[in-house]
């Protein structure tokens, strides 16, 4: 017995006449590739919720693997690979084949659209009223993946990532007295648009951030081998929300960390791992810990099979912010744990133009010092400090300092973290060979004015630096040690001769970095009683203190970001001398700061605290404790004098 057409069940079950059947076949020869059933529904001769119940009544659904064969995306064998993964992993065909990388969210959508006669929308873009998030609960449409997006007159559009059941549907229209039209989106679009909706996070809507993923490769990485769990629209979502929120409260890094409990996200603000609330996205995190890790594996193009050794990769992201666009990389770790592997991203947020040391917050002695010496136009200019001790900001403040109109100036840094109209910036390249020195010596063939080396990591770079100071270059540098004057001792013990370094060194500037007392919670305390005796103060001396007692504007840590406290030593030609006699750091420091009026950075730091600043607490976490005994022992040969 022949099978019935979809038109005949039709006309049979009197939705339709024959005259309004062969009305839509005059219709369809013009529009070959529209189902007969789809172009009734256009020309109101057919309610959509009719055709869709005789259609799966009868079982006259076109198959989802039919639709995407027939529109070239994949092949019968694709088809049956898919089929068994679908059947044994429980999960839907199109997610088996997005798996395989057989075909896009995006195709798969259509292909839904098609299969159910409906019209596929692109929400990318798409701006939504507020008034649509009343028509909805947030919980509701987080479950059904929809989001209303028009309403117009007695109808209203819902967008889907999959086709509601007939009762859901009916739901809807009995609670709104309203005809529902759906319409199919990617799932990910629809989650990013409830997001932005319903505020999800609670992130008011001047402080969203718009990501889009980048093509542009800093260097060539490996592909990733396999990738061995699909990674759904939630994980999806969920990376960039974690990375949103990073970016948004100022973090320099972001760890997911693997416990016995689940995944652990903290953000390293103002030098301090912290953990912010994430709403109910919170929640999502360790269910989904592995995907997110393969997530962000995959943008890095690591291996995503490789859990049993640490791996770096990279990967880039354009973030669009109130119209306007700027480039975001981010450097990621992993190492593996007995519970999983950690992650964490460093994020390097290439903000453009130029900063000064005013707005870094330097105090205003230091800043004329500093600017004087920059006047003069040749020698090296050192920055020194630990990690995360600002002095990466301190070289660009510098250099937009020296950058005029009428210089060349070329840097070569690892990685380039600010960019600035009119100096040719550089990043360093080992896979390819072009390392510091390497770049140095072809930057002398240049013909600039000023260079601005990353840091001095080894004998090779600083000489080529020095040498290239000595030749009416000015060059500024960042080295890793503890205090200014350790910068000459480091020097020495690299192998650079001292001669050298005294013919060339203009200024060392060796920094720490405080938090600032949160302004909007700052009161008077009184430090515990340790913490006095460590600075030398008796509790009856008088002294005032404040502090943040905590609140939303602060993250409650009492804290609202950073003030540098510094050490400027700009040697005399005696300290210079002092250099081929190859001092130790105890011996050069005791000339240098002991027996002059120059100021360290743990006296730099006091002020700070004395202005109601910092705390003593903060001074006693980031300053050498050397420098504190230094500090007692001078206050105590003064009072004894």
């Amino acid at each position: 017995m022949q099978e019935k057409k979809i038109g005949e069940l039709l006309v049979e079950n009197k939705l339709i006449t024959a005259d309004e059947f062969s009305e839509a076949l005059e219709v369809q020869q013009m529009n070959p590739s529209k189902p007969i059933g789809q172009l009734l529904c256009q020309m109101g001769l057919l309610k959509s919720v009719d055709l869709e119940y005789v259609l799966d009544h009868n079982n006259k659904r076109r198959k989802l693997g039919d639709i995407l064969i027939s529109q070239n995306l994949i092949n019968e064998e694709h088809l049956n690979n898919a089929l068994k993964i679908s059947k044994s992993e429980k999960i839907p065909l199109g997610r088996a084949l997005i798996r395989q990388h057989l075909i896009e969210e995006e195709q798969l959508s259509r292909a839904i659209a098609s299969q159910h006669d409906l019209k596929f929308v692109n929400l990318a873009g798409m701006r939504f009223s507020k008034e649509m998030s009343g028509y909805i609960n947030a919980s509701f449409a987080q479950r059904l993946r929809i989001i209303p997006i028009r309403c117009r007159g007695n109808a209203i559009t819902i967008a889907m990532a999959f086709p509601l059941k007939r009762d859901e549907m009916a739901q809807l229209e009995s609670c709104w007295k309203m005809k529902v039209i759906p319409v199919i989106a990617t799932e990910s679009d629809i989650l990013i648009a409830q997001q932005t909706m319903f505020k999800l996070s609670g992130t008011a809507s001047h402080e969203e951030l718009i990501f889009e993923l980048s093509e542009e490769n800093v260097r060539e990485v490996s592909k990733s081998k396999y990738v061995s769990d699909f990674i759904s629209a939630d994980v999806d979502f969920l990376v960039k929300r974690i990375i949103t929120t990073g970016i948004r409260d100022g973090a320099s890094d972001i760890h997911l960390e693997s416990t016995e409990h689940g995944m652990e996200v903290r953000f390293r603000i103002d030098g301090i791992l912290q953990t912010i609330e994430m709403g109910p996205d919170e929640a999502l995190i360790s269910p989904n810990a592995r995907q997110i890790v393969y997530k962000i594996k995959t943008m890095c193009e690591m291996d995503v099979a490789e859990r049993r050794r640490p791996q770096d990769g990279i990967f880039k992201m354009k973030v669009s912010k109130e119209d306007t666009i700027r480039g975001v990389d981010f450097r990621v770790s992993t190492v593996p744990t007995q519970y999983g592997e950690n992650v964490v991203i460093r994020i390097l947020d290439k903000r453009r133009g130029a900063i000064s040391l005013e707005s870094l917050g330097y105090a205003t002695e230091h800043i004329s010092a500093l600017y004087k010496e920059l006047e003069r136009p040749t020698g090296i200019f050192l920055v020194t400090g630990p990690t995360d001790s600002g002095k990466s900001s301190t070289l660009y403040a510098m250099l937009s300092r020296i950058n005029t109109p009428g210089v060349k100036t070329l840097t070569i840094e690892d990685p380039i973290e600010y960019t600035i109209d009119g100096i040719t910036q550089t990043e360093v390249n080992d896979a390819i060979g072009n390392s510091f020195a390497r770049m140095l010596n072809s930057f002398l063939r240049q013909d600039p004015d000023n260079i601005m080396v990353g840091e001095i990591r080894d004998a090779e770079t600083a000489t080529i630096s020095m040498n290239a100071a000595l030749t009416g270059h000015t060059v500024i540098s960042a080295i890793h040690t503890n205090d200014a004057t350790s910068a000459v001792t480091r020097l020495i013990d690299m192998g650079v001769e001292p001669s050298l370094i005294a013919s060339s060194l203009r200024c060392v500037l060796a920094q720490r970095l405080v938090r600032r007392v949160c302004q909007k919670c700052q009161a008077r305390y009184t430090p515990p009683g340790r913490i006095m005796t460590e600075f030398g103060i008796k509790t009856n001396s008088g002294m005032k203190f404040i502090h943040g007692k905590g609140c939303v504007e602060c993250n409650y840590t009492g804290f609202s970001g950073r003030l540098p406290i510094v050490e400027l030593w700009i040697p005399s030609r005696d300290e210079l001398l002092m250099f081929n006699r190859r001092p130790d750091n105890q011996t050069l420091r005791n000339s240098v700061f002991a027996q002059s009026n120059r100021l360290t950075m743990i006296e730099d730091g006091f002020r700070r605290v004395q202005a109601g600043e910092t705390t003593l607490e903060e001074l006693l976490r980031v300053v050498p404790f050397e420098q504190i005994e230094a500090r007692n022992k001078k206050i105590a040969k003064l009072l004894s004098a």
